[in-house]
């Protein structure tokens, strides 16, 4: 499903400096420092050196600036005059790396930089060459995207359409990532904000930057919870990002979680994708951490998303991984990794017994190992998952309440009173057992999904 585009927040200590200095006059300040004297030939040599990278730093910012004026241009051509919360955002950021990308240009040039304090950053560059990897990958789901945009019609052409704009958002993030590993450039509207109005920021901390852009989240930051907010989580922000792109998109929002529904592509069957949001990181630009619960052409999934590149066991390609449900005692598992080795998650049935399993839970704690010892955790507030799991459930046929052989049998027997024939009861719920329940459901105007959920199972009297 979709991947939303974190942010990157400035270092707590850092101190506010203007853009940093160019290449060139960073290096001879070095070198005014060394305790080495410089030969004449040495110092020519340091000068050609310096002005070289100078040159070809120079090429690389205009080839960056003309790249985001040319997704610049191409996005308000697409959008109406009052563009989605998701254009609007992808519009800012755009925007706000020109400027940034501009001020440094106009450093290295010599020339008077645009008004734009930020903290000085050091360039890294593995953290770069890491996101110019995510750039890619997001470029070629983009391209896919665009593909099966042009196929695609109706509803299909409309989650498409969302998926598409999710991931001009996403690149656009991991550019303003890349820009700060690359050269140093670091992005004044994702400042932490002081934690009491109007107080000024802790010493040696970067003052909040003035820039001819407003930063996506700033156009909400004075104001309560949206009206579309879910009135029962008010302790909830809804004005992050993946709230705001749900509601665009007509996603319901429960708690936490987001719920988006369809039909499969190959059958029309019933699709739920269901995400928790609620460790989310808008500072974290290289992905998402999040807990996916979905039915996708008839199968259940429980996956555990984080933002890092996960080394699997290679044999089977799976991932220890340590639950803990509300404050029960923790426990080891096995859980399969995916395919883009972002996380991990369980299937099938296996899926369905951990939904039921964490289904009155206030909180999952999770840790994924990896084949090298490192670990990755997060902990997951479920509220709203009432909502969500019996959306799945609906769409996958299945129950979400803990059900024993006994119990099949006294359900069976119900149906066989009301006038609905399950079979001489066996305690096993089978197709005759399925085909009775869903005629139930049927003349109870409930969902048809041959399962003995909640809702059924009241309608008929289960005492449980």
């Amino acid at each position: 499903m979709t991947e939303f585009p974190p942010a990157q927040g400035l270092p707590a200590r850092a101190r506010p400096a203007r853009v940093a200095l160019a290449p060139a006059l960073a290096a001879c300040l070095a070198l005014a420092g060394s305790l080495l004297p410089l030969t004449s030939a040495a110092q020519a040599q340091t000068t050609a050196q310096s002005t070289a990278e100078a040159t070809d730093l120079a090429a690389e910012l205009t080839t960056e600036l003309a790249q985001i004026e040319a997704e610049l241009s191409a996005l308000e051509a697409r959008f109406a005059e009052t563009p989605t919360p998701v254009e609007a955002a992808l519009r800012d950021a755009l925007r706000l790396s020109h400027t940034l990308l501009r001020n440094r240009q106009l450093a290295l040039d010599g020339a008077a930089p645009l008004e734009a304090t930020t903290p000085a950053l050091t360039p890294d560059p593995a953290r770069a060459d890491r996101l110019m990897v995510e750039m890619a990958r997001a470029r070629a789901r983009i391209a896919t995207a665009e593909r099966e945009l042009r196929a695609a019609d109706g509803l299909l052409a409309t989650m498409v359409q969302s998926r598409l704009e999710t991931e001009r958002l996403t690149l656009a993030g991991l550019r303003m990532g890349w820009l700060s590993a690359k050269y140093g450039i670091s992005f004044p509207m994702l400042a932490p904000a002081p934690t009491t109005p109007g107080a000024a920021p802790e010493p040696d901390t970067a003052p909040a930057a003035t820039t001819s852009t407003p930063a996506p989240s700033e156009t909400a930051a004075d104001t309560g919870p949206p009206v579309w907010a879910d009135p029962e989580h008010p302790e909830i922000d809804y004005r992050l990002a993946p709230f705001e792109l749900a509601h665009a998109t007509a996603h319901q929002i429960s708690g936490w979680w987001t719920i988006e529904t369809g039909r499969a592509a190959v059958d029309d069957s019933p699709e739920v994708t269901a995400i928790n949001y609620s460790a989310y990181d808008p500072r974290d630009l290289t992905g998402l951490t999040a807990l996916v619960v979905r039915c996708t052409e008839g199968e259940t999934a429980l996956i555990y998303v984080q933002d890092d590149y996960l080394i699997p066991d290679l044999r089977r390609n799976s991932f220890d991984v340590t639950l803990r449900i509300g404050t029960q005692a923790a426990r080891s598992l096995r859980w399969s990794g995916l395919t883009t080795n972002k996380g991990a998650g369980v299937f099938g049935e296996e899926a369905e017994e951990m939904i039921r399993a964490i289904y009155d839970a206030g909180q999952v704690f999770l840790r994924i190992t990896e084949r090298n010892g490192r670990t990755h955790d997060a902990l997951f507030s479920l509220a709203g998952q009432t909502a969500a799991f019996e959306a799945v459930a609906n769409a996958c046929g299945f129950t979400t309440v803990v059900l024993s052989s006994d119990d099949y049998h006294q359900i069976q027997a119900l149906l066989n009173k009301a006038g609905f024939e399950a079979g001489k009861p066996d305690g096993q719920w089978g197709p005759g057992s399925r085909r009775a329940m869903r005629a139930f459901q049927q003349s109870q105007d409930l969902p048809q999904t041959g399962a003995p959920d909640r809702a059924s199972l009241d309608a008929l009297g289960f005492g449980g």
